[in-house]
């Protein structure tokens, strides 16, 4: 499964989705351990707010354990997940009557599993300097919803080109000149900042 890592001994994802969909709860709840933080990085890309984004989780994983019966698991659980907080999360925005691009600022999302960037993990792994790390979320942030999951679903959640396109619901054999295009926007919004 790509999005996330296990470490040696956990069981794997469809063994606990199989588990979850026979009732076993226990099961479910470590998948929502294992994915709750990818989701609310979903959510968050979004709704652009921290409580927004904790209430789009939640309800994200109400839909998936409702669906599980008839997730004939075509999509691997990462796509299925990212797929239906994107869902629940343009649901959220439109509840809240947020629009759908924000001029506000970014707030900072903290916490014990988000460490205080709006972008987690993104710039931290192509060894950027803090300054070059802020110019970087700072341009992230003024892209559109679609740029944002785009290069987030490759770079962020480190999903293989197929469960990326699948999270997107776009063909496979689009994905990379979607990349390139926002990754074109992310350029020129860095030097325009």
């Amino acid at each position: 499964m790509t999005g996330t890592t296990t470490t040696p001994g956990e069981p794997a994802d469809t063994s606990l989705v199989d588990a979850a969909r026979r009732g076993d709860l226990l099961a479910w709840e470590r998948l929502v351990r294992r994915y709750q933080e990818p989701v609310f990085r979903v959510a968050y890309l979004i709704v652009r707010d921290s409580d927004l984004a904790t209430s789009a989780t939640q309800s994200t994983f109400v839909r998936a354990y409702r669906a599980l019966p008839s997730n004939d698991g075509t999509l691997g659980l990462m796509p299925w997940l990212f797929r239906i907080a994107a869902s629940e999360s343009r649901q959220q925005r439109r509840e809240s009557g947020r629009p759908r691009i924000s001029s506000r600022p970014v707030e900072k999302i903290h916490g014990p599993h988000y460490p205080a960037t709006s972008v987690p993990g993104l710039t931290a792994a192509v060894g950027l300097s803090p300054a070059e790390r802020e110019v970087v979320s700072a341009a992230f942030d003024r892209l559109g919803e679609e740029d944002r999951l785009t290069i987030a679903s490759r770079y962020l959640f480190r999903l293989s080109r197929k469960d990326a396109a699948d999270a997107l619901s776009i063909a496979s054999g689009l994905l990379e000149g979607h990349l390139q295009t926002a990754l074109r926007r992310l350029r020129t919004r860095m030097v325009d900042a």
